[in-house]
């Protein structure tokens, strides 16, 4: 007589009840396996003015002395603040990003051209706000007037949307648009039926500045270009498809 041990039977048990988990997942899913499947990506465009200047701007100050440069330097960004608001800039959108105060070693060369290293170091004091600003039209008058009260640099002035939700909704459906008119064009050309929709995935692209199509002047102030935003979308649609 054959003997089958314990351990042989649960194997091919296990084995069996394997194998029908899988069987019944393919076919929970719609038996994927079976399924034709067109893959196409979509992108969308689109642009719109900017509607927020952030303006980085500061006060660098130097001198011997270590006090001095920064007595100076607050003397002038307390200007400069003043300014800020009466020019209309609200309290609460200038923020100070930066402060720093050190030494910066100037080099005296003598005559027969070497640096004099006995040169007493000059101290520097830096001082810098960030504001931002609701109404980009003003950009150019709030820079003459910080320049006017004391401030010596500007770092950086950039622009943005406050709430790119919308474009970002209307590029989307417009990513998905253009993925269906893909789908339609290869479809037609391989000869088969276009079906539902089994996926789509999506990434939205970056808000960046578009080129302006021309500068705007704001009167005698500085001129600044708010040019246009441009927000971006991509998707990737996988289509069923069956034959023609």
């Amino acid at each position: 007589m054959k003997i089958i041990g314990i351990s042989s039977v649960l194997l091919g048990l296990s084995i069996l009840l394997a194998a029908a988990l899988v069987a019944a997942a393919q076919d929970s899913d719609g038996r994927n396996s079976d399924i034709s499947k067109l893959i196409v990506q979509g992108e969308g465009k689109v642009t719109a003015a900017p509607d927020r200047a952030v303006v980085v701007l500061g006060v660098e100050t130097e001198d011997a002395s270590a006090a001095i440069a920064a007595e100076d330097n607050a003397r002038l960004m307390n200007q400069t603040i003043s300014a800020l608001l009466s020019a209309g800039i609200a309290e609460s959108n200038i923020q100070t990003s930066g402060y720093s105060l050190g030494t910066v070693q100037e080099d005296i060369f003598s005559s027969d051209g070497k640096a004099d290293a006995d040169t007493a170091p000059q101290f520097l004091a830096s001082n810098t706000v960030t504001v931002i600003l609701n109404n980009t039209s003003n950009v150019g008058r709030v820079l003459d007037a910080a320049v006017s009260a004391g401030s010596n640099t500007i770092h950086e002035v950039s622009f943005e949307l406050q709430d790119s939700r919308p474009q970002k909704d209307e590029a989307l459906a417009l990513a998905i648009q253009d993925a269906g008119r893909k789908a339609a064009v290869a479809s037609q050309a391989a000869g088969v039926k276009l079906g539902r929709v089994l996926e789509i995935s999506e990434s939205y692209g970056y808000v960046g500045g578009a080129s302006s199509a021309r500068g705007m002047m704001y009167d005698a102030a500085t001129p600044i270009q708010p040019g246009r935003m441009e927000v971006t979308s991509s998707v990737t649609v996988t289509y069923e498809i069956s034959g023609a």
